[in-house]
Order: C-alpha cells, then structure tokens, then sequence
C-alpha cells in the first residue's frame, strides 16, 4: 500500500491518472453533455415552436432514419446533422419520442424502406479519380399513431427542421395540442345573451342556451374536458363593455318610450385570446331570428382550431383586378409556396363577408376601385384582431408596347390607399428605381442597369425583426414607396420598417417605360433618396369610418311593426378590440413568377412565405426557414474592393499570423536587450535561452 501511495504521489503516476480522469470524463459526458450553438442564426439549435410540438405528446410517435453507409462526405455531412438535430429533438421531447437508426446493410431493412414509400437515390461518387453513380438511401419515415410521413431523399440541411417540424406538427392532432395544457388550464365558452331580447319575439333567444350546450358537451367530451361553459346576461352598460371588448353585436331598441341597449355573442377564450363564434340576430321574411345556430359543434371546432392550430384557411381577396393566383404566368407559385401549411380561399367582399374563424387576408395587386361596403368589411377584419397582407402597385401597365416586348406604366388610382391613409400609411403614386440594381452585360451595349429591381442587402432590412433579420438580400422589383409618418405617431401602433431602398434610389411617377436604354438616373444627386417598401404595422388601429355605410349595419323594422318598436342592430367597432397586423409592399409583382421560384428557394420566396407565417402567428417557423441560409453577400460595387476582400479571405490569415510572429520576435528581443542591460550591462554576451 505504500508503494502505491508513493507512486500516486511521484510524477510518474500523472499521465496514467490524466488518462483516467478523461475516460471518467467522457462517461460522464455520454450521460450529461452541453453542447453550444455559437452560429449567430442557431443553427444547430431546435427553435422554441419544435421543443412545443415534441414535448407534450400522447402518443409515441417514432423516427426511423434510412441512410446508406459510405456515402460521400457532402451527403455524410448532412446525416451526421440530421443524427445531431434528432438528438436534439428527443432531448427536448418526452418518453413517446423515440429514433431508430436502420443498417442499411440488412436486407429486410431495405423492404422495410421500400414498403413504406422510400426509395433510392442516385448521386455522384469521386473514387479513385473516377467519377460514378451510386444507388442509396436517404429517407426518413415519420410515425404517430396510423398515420405515416415520409422524408424522401434528405440530401441537404437546409430547412430539415422546418419540413420535419411542419410534418409532426400536422400529425399531432387538435385533441394532443389540448390535453399538453396544465391539469387547472381550461378555455372557457360564454353565451352572452341579455334576458330582455327574449320578450321580443326574436326567434331562437329561447333556445340558443340548450343548442349550445348541446355542441358544448360533444366538442367538450372529444377535448378532455377542457372547456367551461357559462351564460351572461348582461345590462345595458355592460353590452357596451362587451361590444367593444369582443366586436358583438349590440340591439338598441324601445320599451314603453325608453331607449334600451341589449348584446348577443358566443365567445371561446383561453388566456388573452379569443374567438368570437358567428352568432347574432338577423332579419328574415317572417321577423327577427338568431343566426349562427344552424351548426353550433362545427364553429366550436373551427373556433379551437383558430386559437391552437397552425393550419389556417387565408382570404384572397378577388373583384378588383387582383393577381391570379392560380395561373402558373402569374402567382402560383406564390400559393404552392404557402400550401403546406395554408389553404388560399378567393372571397368576393361584393357578395360574401369574410368568414368567421378565417385569420388573415391577401390583398395582392388591386386595380379597380373597392365600394364602400367592401373597404368597411376589410376595416372591421382588421379591428376585431385579422391579420391584413396588402400587396399594392404605385403604377399598372396599361397595355401599351406590348409589341415590343416594353411595359408603359401609368398611376394606379386605387382607392385602397384610402384606407391606408387612415391608418398612418401613404402610398405614393410611383415606382422606385434604384442605383442599387440587378445588371448584366450585353453584347452590344455593354452593361445593362435594371433600376427598376432594387437590390435590398442586410442594412435595407429590419435587423431585429424575425421576418428579416436571417435574410442577406431581396429583390422587390416595381415597387411604390410608403410613407409610414403618421403611423409612427400612433403611441397605439408598432412601426417596422422590413425594406427600404439604398440612399441612391430616385422616383418616377408617370409615363413610365421599364428599358435599360430608355431610363438614366437622375443628374443632380440632391434628388436622391431613400424610401420604405415595405411596412408592418401593429398593435390597435382607429376605424377609417366614423360609423358602418347605410345599409350595412342598421335592421330595418319588421312587416307589421311600428318605427318606434324596431330593432337596430349594429356589429360597428370604432377602435381595435383585440391587437391587429398590417403588413404593406409596395409592389404586387413580387408575388409573380419573376422572381419566385417554385422550390422556394429563392429570397424573395424566403421573404414572401416568412410574412404569411409571421401574419398567422408562426414566427418560429420563420427562424427555422432561414436558420441555414448562405446569403449573406458582400455589398461592395467597385471591382478593386472585391479583389481586395478576395484576396485578403485568401491570404490574409496566413500574412496576419506572419506578423503576429514578427512582432512577438521582436518583443522577445527587446525583453533580452533589457534583462541584459539591468543586470548585467557591461557583459557583451547575449540571452539565447
């Protein structure tokens, strides 16, 4: 024993012990590991909406991940992230997250694969200094329950966790999302109906309790039980309270000469949202009924859905010249980009309201003018909480110089930027160009200048907003410019600036032709300037009306009844009741074909689909969709600078770390000089050591 003491203690044991201290270590490592994501986007690093959808499951739901062994090091590459992110996600998960890695190798693993839809790849191999094809697997297959997804090939890390999550998100269904929330957690489902519209003879006030309470207990039983149902009968104060908390609908009436005021709404809430489920009273050929009763279960359903789910039906607004959003010449592939997750549904406001439970709308290219009625809808939307995406051209080409192949734009005079202007925002009548453009060489007359396609970099985009902040560059060709400058006075209302032009853009307003040849900037640089192309606006907006257009709001009395027995009804908010956004570009072409492509791939894509999310409440996915991206481009025009940087990435480590020693030589020399002079200054001798 006293040997080995004295050997732990002598300098001869320290390597055997280090050895052991690092095996101890990575035990302890295997078992408990931190790891740090140190990229500025996170990009090895699960987004706070996939630790949700992973953690709160009820059912197992397993990974079985098909990948060939061997395969060359740019695919290796992205198996050994897929492997990492995967760890990742079932660190974060609960018991029911499980993840299988198959050999490949086996047999009956490759039937496995191909029984569930999973098929070889083909890629390119490098061997030998020979160039070949090779068959493998690169799949995943995604189970939850009976339901099966499947990944089919993973050949790059760009935007997996985005798809995977997107796919487990759609798997989970709404009953999972409800039982994750806490044990005293409960959404709560109010008929508010005051006692005095029952003597009125309004047919179904006597009944809307037990019809209600009927849906209340099928949609409650299939939902765990986690929605309290009550009723309200509030006064005369209260309904105002309620009308302008909710967006119901408030009936002023007359009861023996006085004046009263009473409120009808179904109202789901959980926390600080809600959803006000369509119920209130109309006029019909034989008096005054509550409509909304018809099928009570199905807008319960459409109600949870709206509060929890990330899958969203969007308004497409048509009537007024709108772009085509189902036309390949046009924007679809604007909508095969959203599909995924959203659902575009064409709304005529001539004709129909937007339906109830719908969260956003699109607006995207108007020509025509809107009535009165169709701008009070869209105002009211976006009152009662909506999301409005307006996408709103300066100038519109009105045909001429088709024939050689060049647009004439003249002012669109379209009067949704009445609307706008209530809002804080002006839209000028105009189109942008930028000396900070697409160009390209020509044959015959060199260099052509796009002006007309600004080139927006990192510093033109909002840095901090998730819409933005990952994307290193944006086309927003044909662009209007937007003046936000009452908006930002608005104390209400948060004012985010997403793209503006370089300080070198200029304005054309009319008479426009997009040629390279036909179009100079401007000779005096004072008529330079910068502006904003595109805005978002939120937060709690004014009404652009001071009250609903005749005809909209008030109920007529019914046959038989005198004036001073009539109902009048009114649905109208005068100012927000729940937090609102608006979202403005000043161009619908970046909607087009021109600039997207159908994979999504490109930046305005990127852009494009991170405004529709951000609208629907899907910030997350916002970040995972451009955790990954390589575009964050250098901003230098002359060719002198580029070489410069080209050359400096190329040699400039390796000429920084010569210095580095040059200077750390001579610092060694001079603290020799000086030790030498101190102590001994008369020995000529000199320190080598």
């Amino acid at each position: 024993m006293k040997k080995i003491l004295k050997w732990l203690k002598g300098p001869k044991s320290d390597f055997i012990l280090f050895v052991i201290f690092l095996v101890l270590l990575n035990l302890v490592g295997y078992r408990a590991f931190v790891r740090f994501d140190l990229t500025a986007p996170k990009s090895y690093s699960l987004s706070k909406a996939s630790k949700t959808v992973v953690k709160n499951l009820e059912t197992p739901l397993s990974v079985r991940v098909f990948f060939s062994d061997g395969l060359p090091s740019t695919y290796s590459n992205v198996y050994q992230y897929v492997k990492d992110i995967l760890v990742e996600y079932k660190g974060a998960a609960n018991k029911n997250f499980s993840v299988s890695y198959m050999d490949m190798s086996k047999a009956e693993n490759e039937e496995l694969a191909r029984d569930l839809g999973i098929q070889q790849v083909q890629i390119q191999e490098i061997k030998n200094n020979e160039v070949g094809l090779k068959q493998v697997y690169m799949g995943l297959a995604i189970a939850y329950g009976d339901d099966i997804e499947i990944m089919n090939p993973v050949q790059t890390s760009d935007g997996f966790e985005l798809e995977f999550t997107t796919r487990v998100s759609k798997m989970i269904s709404m009953a999972d999302a409800l039982s994750g929330l806490a044990k005293n957690e409960k959404l709560s489902l109010t008929l508010y109906l005051s006692d005095d519209l029952k003597k009125l003879g309004i047919s179904g006030t006597e009944e809307a309790d037990q019809i209600i309470r009927d849906a209340y207990n099928v949609v409650n039983r299939q939902n765990f039980d986690r929605i309290d149902y009550k009723v309200v009968s509030p006064d005369a104060v209260e309904a105002d309270a309620l009308a302008a908390k909710y967006g119901l609908q408030t009936i002023s009436y007359s009861d023996r000469g006085l004046q009263k005021k009473a409120v009808i709404g179904l109202v789901l809430e959980y926390g600080e949202k809600f959803y006000a489920l369509p119920l209130e009273i109309q006029r019909s050929l034989f008096g005054y009924v509550v409509g909304g009763l018809e099928d009570v279960e199905t807008s319960l359903n459409d109600g949870l859905h709206n509060l929890f789910s990330n899958a969203k039906a969007l308004g497409y607004i048509t009537g007024h010249g709108e772009v085509d959003h189902t036309s390949a010449d046009y924007a679809a592939n604007f909508e095969k980009l959203i599909s995924n997750n959203y659902e575009l549904k064409d709304i005529d406001l001539n004709s129909a309201d937007i339906p109830a439970g719908m969260n956003a709308i699109i607006i995207n290219g108007p020509k025509q003018d809107f009535t009165e009625e169709e701008l009070y809808k869209i105002d009211q939307f976006l009152l009662r909480g909506g999301n409005v995406m307006i996408f709103i051209d300066g100038t519109v080409d009105d045909g001429k110089n088709q024939m050689y192949g060049l647009g004439h734009f003249i002012t669109n005079n379209n009067n949704l930027d009445r609307l706008l202007a209530k809002y804080g925002i002006e839209h000028k009548k105009n189109m942008i160009m930028d000396k900070n453009c697409i160009t390209s060489q020509n044959a015959q007359y060199g260099e052509l200048h796009y002006w007309w396609v600004p080139t927006l970099h990192k510093k033109q985009l909002a840095k901090k907003h998730v819409i933005t902040n990952n994307l290193g560059y944006v086309y927003l060709l044909q662009s209007s410019s937007l003046d936000p400058a009452d908006a930002l006075e608005n104390k209400n209302l948060k004012v985010t600036e997403l793209a503006k032009s370089s300080e070198e853009a200029w304005a054309l307003e009319d008479d426009i032709t997009l040629h390279p040849l036909y179009l100079e900037p401007p000779a005096d640089a004072s008529q330079f300037t910068q502006y904003d192309l595109a805005l978002l606006l939120e937060g709690k907006f004014d009404s652009a009306f001071d009250e609903a257009p005749e005809g909209i709001t008030k109920a007529a009395a019914s046959e038989g009844q005198n004036d001073e027995n009539a109902l009048v009804t009114s649905n109208f908010v005068k100012a927000s009741v729940m937090p609102g956004k608006l979202f403005v570009a000043g161009s619908s072409e970046i909607t087009t074909r021109q600039v997207i492509d159908e994979n999504g791939s490109s930046p305005v894509s990127m852009f494009l689909m991170n405004v529709v999310d951000y609208m629907n409440g899907n910030e997350e996915l916002c970040t995972m969709r451009t955790k990954s991206l390589s575009v964050n481009n250098l901003t230098i025009k002359s060719k002198a600078g580029v070489n410069i940087w080209k050359y400096l990435n190329s040699f400039g480590l390796a000429v920084i770390v010569v210095i580095c020693g040059l200077i750390v030589l001579r610092l060694r020399s001079a603290r020799r000089r000086s030790i030498n002079k101190k102590y001994n200054p008369d020995d000529s001798r000199t320190i080598t050591k």
